[in-house]
């Protein structure tokens, strides 16, 4: 499972269609309007959500 940094939500990584590159890693969405949110502004999104 992994979490669309976007909404929140929880995703089976064989069936996510969005996807996006950033700092050498790969993020995952539900939507691609979740996609579009991140892709205009990724480090809103990952503060505090990396480990």
């Amino acid at each position: 499972m992994v979490k669309d940094p976007v909404c929140g939500m929880e995703l089976d990584e064989r069936d996510v269609r969005f996807t996006s590159e950033y700092q050498g890693r790969t993020y995952s969405f539900c939507s691609l309007a979740c996609k579009k949110k991140f892709d205009e502004n990724p480090g809103m999104y990952l503060r505090g959500m990396e480990a």
